[in-house]
């Protein structure tokens, strides 16, 4: 074989490897893609792609911070996840994403085994937004920490604070009567997922999966969207990778077929389905 005939081999081997590694790493051009990335588990990406984003001035920062910020929680870099929520917050003080800045500074430190230094943190969070109304959120959080610390009065007591500030929350329902249980919420963690207060249904079935939040009013505007045009629409409420997701599901069907035959309907009303177990 000419020297000239490998050198072109070389060249041609060299441009499509270049070629796949432009179609595997494309950049992303919009939050909802970054939001994807998150819920695929490629954080090293979210940080990368929210990074240039932000740089460009993509709409929807102040959610691209958060993003990151959580993300460098799940890659254990809690002190970058720390300056990240801190600027998010100082940049966006009125944002509806800066109380959860708050929580993922206190998450930080409860994950890296600063206990102490999570409380201040949490605490800080609610003194800066007292009124905030997922504020039994924090309380729970903060009854983790105690309880953390082997302060199980003080963890009893804001269990309590946040069992009735949010009687039907997410944490309350967490929460057993028998005293205080500290939630897992290691970012390595795996899944857990319980029915919203709306429903006490249980058992194993088909559903149509018409969403997935991590933002419960965005949960809660699908699902009330479609319980008005007559889907038996409902919140069940996950935890993945130490964080509270949201998923939107309709119906409860005994057979794959008849959870297929819904997500055609749905899909012929323009919402986006998945059928799952």
């Amino acid at each position: 074989m000419s020297k000239r005939v490998k050198i072109a081999m070389l060249a041609f081997v060299l441009m499509f490897s270049f070629i796949g590694n432009s179609y595997a790493r494309t950049p992303v051009e919009s939050l909802p893609q970054v939001e994807k990335l998150f819920m695929e588990g490629k954080y090293d990406r979210v940080v990368t792609e929210s990074n240039r984003l932000i740089d460009e001035g993509a709409h929807g920062r102040e959610e691209l911070f958060y993003l990151k910020g959580l993300s460098q929680i799940q890659l254990s870099r809690f002190k970058d996840a720390r300056e990240t929520f801190r600027y998010m917050i100082e940049r966006y003080p009125r944002d509806r994403r800066a109380f959860d800045g708050g929580i993922g500074i206190g998450d930080a430190f409860f994950l890296e085994g600063k206990i102490p230094e999570s409380i201040t943190s949490y605490n800080e969070a609610l003194d800066s937004y007292p009124d905030h109304k997922n504020a039994s959120i924090v309380y729970h959080k903060l009854g983790n920490a105690y309880h953390k610390l082997g302060s199980k009065d003080k963890a009893r007591e804001y269990f309590d604070k946040a069992r009735n500030s949010s009687p039907l929350s997410f944490e309350s329902k967490m929460m057993p009567d028998a005293g205080p249980a500290s939630v897992n919420i290691s970012a390595h963690a795996p899944s857990k997922e319980i029915l919203m207060p709306q429903t006490d249904d249980t058992g194993d079935y088909f559903y149509v999966q018409a969403g997935y939040f991590k933002n419960k009013g965005n949960a809660e505007k699908l699902t009330d969207g479609l319980k008005r045009k007559g889907y038996d629409s409902y919140l069940s409420a996950q935890i993945k990778a130490g964080f509270i997701f949201y998923r939107v599901k309709v119906g409860r069907f005994k057979t794959k077929a008849q959870a297929e035959d819904m997500a055609g309907r749905l899909k012929a009303d323009g919402y986006k389905t998945k059928v799952c177990r």
